[in-house]
């Protein structure tokens, strides 16, 4: 009061006001300080290595990061900034710095984990020597970095002091602040650069992996780490085994063996003389395949051929044997060996020359007698002990002919005598081209060439006039090279009369 005051009220009241601002700012600025000086990174082991090291869970850290930057932004709108404006810039550009940085870190991180188990591989490192020099620099700056995380955890400190030995710079040792940010960048500069390589080699990658897409088209149907794990043991032909279900429609294994490749020569590892299909059936090949010293997508294209060619041969087999068997009790020749698809294919070949036959003799109704009674000495072997995969053959051949003796019995209901009238024409129909050993598939005015795609010993859909109306669409479509839609309600079958239609084509169905 001696002095006046409350002629300056005013003045003192603003300046009052105005330190009890920066006061809380202040406060403000040392609780971030304090709190970044208790995080630390969590460093663990990669891989049971010990030199390897990744960095563990970073919620906290970014949770504490993204709240400390929303602080620091609002204090930099704060009228009471003039007094601490320069530690909450500060701060800021720290901050921004380490969030920059993590990000890098992260992104490094993973892709270095994704190719590590890539790289390691010897034959990829022999295959893509370029890129594995490339991820190797990128291993060595990585786990630099990993293990000096280890030795100085704290997330400010480390980010400040992490590139100290590896780019030789120089310290007083005072901690000076633009000397920590200028390290802070290089360290960001470095993860920079380690992930530009690492998107060059990844990029490398998938070029190679599209090479080899292209030399066996199959490959699409594998995914990148799929096709990886084949290419990484291409010194073991087995490797392939567990991925070739997607590959090939029914095939689930082959069958590795040591033998001679041809009689009188040199015993052969790992020579491929047959396959398996998922349900069981064994098929020896024609002509063994020999994988050693071969591209994985080389000697694979050599199996899908030897596939194609012991399938051929072994349909032209069934169709000599089923002329040699008894047409109405075929008990011997179903089950004497041949392929489950082959033995179905014959049987409709079988059918489409007896009832072109008919409609040219006018003996329809004879050929639907004859129909029935296949049917019922067939029912006689369903109804006999039987394995389960004779039980599912069967089955399949008595879908296939309960329907091809509908259809002649609506030629006899609706007076057919013709092979030109539509409702023959429109049946899918199975001739046998004995000169080029070929089976042949014929619907409407469309002809397909039997694709001889191991199928297996799978059941068939029952064949239904949508069925047949699914079928004309769909052939009629590939016979044009357009695409075919089959339209309606979920649940009908659309999709299942697709794959069935690429069984009796034998051609591969994805």
């Amino acid at each position: 009061i001696d002095f006046g005051v409350f002629d300056f009220a005013d003045d003192i009241s603003e300046i009052s006001a105005t330190a009890s601002g920066e006061a809380a700012l202040e406060s403000s600025l040392e609780k971030i300080k304090l709190a970044w000086d208790e995080m630390f990174f969590e460093v663990l082991p990669y891989k049971n290595a010990k030199s390897a090291y990744i960095l563990g869970g970073l919620e906290e850290i970014f949770l504490l990061l993204e709240d400390n930057q929303v602080t620091l932004q609002t204090m930099m709108g704060s009228r009471f900034l003039a007094g601490v404006k320069s530690g909450v810039a500060h701060w800021q550009k720290k901050l921004a710095l380490l969030s920059d940085t993590l990000d890098e870190w992260v992104a490094c991180q993973r892709t270095w984990m994704y190719l590590e188990s890539i790289f390691c591989a010897a034959d990829i490192q022999k295959q893509l020597p370029e890129e594995s020099d490339k991820f190797q620099m990128v291993d060595r700056l990585f786990k630099d970095a990993m293990m000096r995380t280890k030795d100085m955890p704290r997330v400010v400190e480390c980010i400040s002091q992490q590139f100290l030995g590896a780019a030789n710079y120089e310290t007083d040792g005072t901690g000076d602040d633009a000397q920590q940010d200028l390290i802070c960048s290089k360290l960001h500069e470095r993860f920079a650069y380690c992930n530009k390589l690492l998107d060059e080699t990844q990029k490398s990658l998938e070029n190679y992996l599209e090479t080899k897409r292209s030399a066996f088209p199959r490959f699409y149907f594998l995914s990148n780490d799929e096709l990886l794990e084949i290419l990484s043991q291409t010194r073991d032909p087995t490797a392939v085994q567990s991925h070739l279900s997607k590959c090939f429609d029914s095939m689930k294994t082959l069958d590795f063996c040591e033998q001679a490749a041809e009689p009188g020569g040199p015993v052969v590892e790992n020579l491929i003389v047959g396959m398996t299909s998922v349900e069981g059936e064994y098929v020896r090949f024609k002509t063994p395949v020999d994988p050693n010293g071969k591209l994985v997508e080389h000697w694979l294209r050599a199996v899908e051929s030897a596939m194609r060619t012991t399938l051929r041969t072994k349909q032209r087999n069934a169709i000599d044997s089923y002329a040699e068997s008894s047409p109405i009790e075929r008990r011997g020749w179903i089950f004497g060996g041949h392929p489950a698809q082959c033995i179905l294919a014959t049987d409709q070949i079988s059918w489409t020359h007896n009832t072109a036959s008919a409609l040219q003799n006018g003996s329809v109704k004879a050929h639907f007698e004859f129909s029935v009674e296949q049917i019922v000495h067939m029912i006689e072997i369903v109804r006999s002990p039987l394995t389960k995969l004779q039980r599912t053959l069967v089955g399949a051949l008595i879908v296939l002919d309960v329907h091809a003796r509908d259809v002649v019995n609506a030629f006899v209901e609706q007076g057919i005598d013709s092979e030109t009238n539509f409702e023959w024409t429109r049946q899918l129909r199975y001739y046998f081209d004995s000169a080029a050993g070929n089976v042949l598939v014929r619907q409407t005015n469309t002809q397909f060439n039997y694709a001889y795609e191991y199928l297996g010993n799978s059941p068939r859909l029952v064949i239904t006039p949508l069925t047949d109306l699914c079928y004309m669409t769909l052939t009629g479509a590939l016979h044009l090279k357009f695409g075919g839609a089959p339209a309606g309600p979920a649940g009908t079958g659309k999709t299942e009369t697709t794959k069935d239609l690429a069984k009796a084509l034998a051609v591969q169905c994805v």
